[in-house]
């Protein structure tokens, strides 16, 4: 989690530096758009390949599978905060739902702007 937030900060710092001097401050929808990218970034490192599924994975993508989509959504979220991105991207993916994974994507997003929102490092849009 600390990493996403560092890439935003690092992202968002490179951004400030190309705008022209009288604009020193990145639109709320700008802020948002980079969180978006980093979170696809971190998404996008997750290996594709059939590698062999750790255990704790295994265990993680049993315990979601028969619960409705929603909650899978709000437990894999939970997961990146308790245990990080890779883990929770990995069992989202052998979850085996390209839905799933959208709108996990997109739930992170929301809940990541939030809580940025929330710590002041981001105006609200």
């Amino acid at each position: 989690m600390e990493e996403i937030l560092k890439s935003f900060e690092a992202k968002k710092a490179e951004a400030l530096s190309k705008l022209e001097q009288k604009e020193n401050t990145l639109s709320p929808e700008k802020q948002r758009e980079i969180l978006k990218e980093i979170v696809e970034e971190k998404i996008t490192e997750v290996p594709n390949v059939s590698l062999p599924v750790q255990p704790t994975v295994q265990r993680a993508t049993i315990k979601l599978k028969d619960e409705p989509k929603e909650r899978q959504v709000e437990l894999l979220i939970q997961m990146v905060f308790g245990k990080g991105i890779v883990e929770a991207v990995e069992v989202a993916k052998n979850l085996d739902s390209p839905y799933l994974l959208d709108e996990f994507h997109d739930a992170l997003i929301d809940h990541l702007y939030n809580k940025l929102v929330k710590e002041g490092k981001l105006k609200q849009i």
